[in-house]
């Protein structure tokens, strides 16, 4: 039990680094995965931007176009008659689009002219600029479609318009319940908490296992007759609290930035989480048991989070990455749970819980135990041979 409330007080001293690590994966953390967020609920959703429509013929075809616009966008007023004015404006993001109908606009539309007939500024670079630009082609084409089907101008314009405002009512409908080549702000967020939470309970627990190692600490274990075993034992449980606790810390900071997002997967994130926990865990027992140095300790976390990080698939994603980077990296713990975690991004939440989801964490576990163990024997030996 001393051994255990030791290593528990010892944790005060790395609470600044805890800090720092919680601090970036907040920050950061939250900045990518709110910017490469994608979901199902607004990859097709209809954009509406701010229009300003400058009216110069007065007819009722141009009076129909801009009810349009109104109807469909947010049509505001230019504040100027100067088309460079204009120009500047939709460049500075005053407003997204601006319109001029010349005088004389209706004449030709009526006489079958659709093309060139309006003026349009827009940045040239926005899907929503070129659509709205397509759209208004395609109303005045319907207009002259519709004259020349000998409708008068009143009834072409009228069904013009009742067409083209339907048609923006349209909302995409995905059938495919799948979420593959869709990023939640969960798993944006989980990702780079492979780096992060590794970092964390690595080096803060492995640190505080250190205390143990101190020279008068060690003297003192080992005159009291507490056995190697129980000794180790005591060890193992505070630094799974310590794991614990910070795991859960950073699972309910995810939950609190994620309000806004469906959380039905939440709970999966989390066990994985877990599993990366005992991942991070091993390797602080392992890092600890070669050097009781806390420089050489930072260095060799660090070291080997961006290494893990970088080649699999927290940093970069591994459609960017080679064939052979990716072998490498299936011996790499970290890998499976990135796996894991875009697993739980593109599956249905009821069908998560099949054997290949069950399979990443098992090798998890496994690397885990491997890390533990690959420490105790190195402990045991040091031990034994008084190094």
């Amino acid at each position: 039990m001393s051994v255990f409330n030791a290593i528990i007080k010892s944790v005060k001293a790395n609470a600044s680094t805890i800090f720092m690590y919680l601090v970036i994966f907040a920050v950061f953390g939250n900045m990518s995965s709110r910017a490469n967020v994608s979901t199902k609920e607004d990859m097709f959703k209809e954009v509406t931007i701010e229009v300003a429509v400058t009216d110069h013929d007065g007819s009722d075809l141009s009076r129909a176009l801009v009810g349009y616009l109104e109807e469909t966008q947010k049509v505001v007023d230019p504040k100027t008659e100067d088309p460079v004015m204009m120009n500047d404006n939709v460049r500075f993001g005053i407003y997204d689009y601006a319109l001029i109908i010349p005088e004389g606009f209706e004449e030709k539309v009526v006489n079958g002219q659709a093309e060139d007939v309006i003026d349009y500024i827009s940045p040239g670079d926005t899907a929503s600029g070129y659509l709205l630009t397509q759209k208004l082609s395609d109303y005045l084409q319907d207009v002259v479609i519709y004259l020349n089907c000998g409708y008068s101008k009143e009834e072409a314009i009228a069904l013009t318009h009742e067409q083209m405002v339907e048609l923006d009512n349209i909302e995409a409908t995905i059938l495919d319940d799948s979420d593959t080549e869709y990023r939640s702000f969960y798993a944006g967020m989980f990702t780079f908490n492979g780096y992060t939470l590794m970092l964390i309970i690595c080096i803060c627990c492995a640190m505080a296992l250190t205390f143990v190692k101190d020279r008068d600490v060690k003297n003192r274990i080992s005159v009291s007759g507490m056995h190697f075993s129980v000794r180790n034992l005591a060890t193992i449980c505070a630094t799974m609290l310590i794991g614990f606790v910070l795991t859960t810390f950073v699972i309910v900071i995810v939950y609190l930035m994620g309000l806004q997002y469906h959380g039905e997967k939440l709970l999966y994130y989390s066990i994985d989480a877990y599993a990366l926990m005992l991942i991070s865990l091993g390797m602080a027992y392992f890092i600890c048991s070669i050097t009781s140095n806390e420089n050489l300790i930072n260095m060799i976390a660090n070291m080997l989070g961006l290494s893990f990080s970088f080649l699999c698939g927290i940093f970069v994603d591994p459609q960017f990455m080679s064939e052979g980077v990716l072998r490498v990296a299936r011996f790499m713990p970290l890998y499976w749970y990135a796996e894991a975690i875009r697993y739980i991004n593109d599956t249905p939440v009821s069908e998560i819980l099949v054997s290949q989801f069950g399979m990443y964490l098992l090798i998890e576990v496994i690397f885990a135990i491997g890390f533990f163990a690959a420490g105790l024997i190195i402990s045991r030996k040091k031990e034994q041979y008084a190094l």
